[in-house]
């Protein structure tokens, strides 16, 4: 089985994902860290081997993109849960812009209360969010507008891609995903929208993320 690179999202860290069934060989940073993507892609690979299984969440999904950019050879197999290919759209730069003014003048706990879902997960979204801290999101929300449209780059990767979405995400729709797997044209690549889950499909679904990360294997639709 190929080693795993986990790459969490936007304010969240390694409790993100669910179970610890894969501490043997997982690997991947706590918190993704970088003021620039290629410094994110470098550093959530410093501790992982030449080849690997590399699985992101969200903004993690974006870092996943720029690493199969710098090193699309380390690549055997990649992950995309709730992601978007899309380089940002006008209306996320404005959100973005409030967050960080937020931010700023010291209202951070204004930022987790609006990011954080509503429902069983909010409190561990909470508590990651306080653990990442306002230092490390102002970084990460520059990450999140120096994104490119990551789609040529993923139509093209010879590998295997598992697009996983909660039929219920809002943020990164199941639409996202399908269009995706549409620009592949024959290159192996599954989708799997996950009844009743929302855009924290790890917190939502863990037991279908872990099957799908932990086997090596697509899990079915659920």
């Amino acid at each position: 089985m190929l080693p795993l690179v986990l790459l969490p999202g936007t304010l969240c860290d390694a409790q993100l994902w669910p179970g610890a069934g894969w501490s043997a060989r997982a690997y991947g940073p706590d918190v993704l860290l970088g003021r620039t993507l290629e410094q994110a892609a470098e550093l959530a690979l410093q501790d992982a081997p030449e080849a690997f299984h590399l699985a992101g969440f969200s903004l993690g999904a974006i870092v996943a993109c720029e690493v199969l950019r710098r090193f699309p050879r380390r690549v055997a197999r990649l992950t995309l849960i709730a992601a978007n290919p899309h380089a940002p759209r006008e209306a996320q730069r404005v959100a973005w812009d409030e967050q960080e003014a937020w931010t700023r003048a010291g209202h951070f706990e204004r930022v987790i209360s609006a990011v954080s879902p509503a429902g069983p997960h909010r409190e561990r979204v909470q508590e990651m969010a306080r653990r990442v801290g306002p230092e490390t999101f102002l970084d990460q929300l520059a990450l999140l507008r120096s994104r490119p449209d990551s789609r040529p780059d993923l139509a093209s990767y010879p590998g295997p891609l598992t697009l996983l979405v909660g039929e219920d995400d809002a943020v990164t729709p199941p639409a996202l995903a399908e269009e995706l797997r549409d620009l592949r044209a024959g290159r192996p690549t599954t989708v799997t929208v996950i009844a009743g889950a929302g855009h924290f499909l790890p917190l939502d679904a863990p037991q279908a993320v872990k099957d799908a990360l932990g086997s090596g294997r697509e899990v079915a639709h659920v």
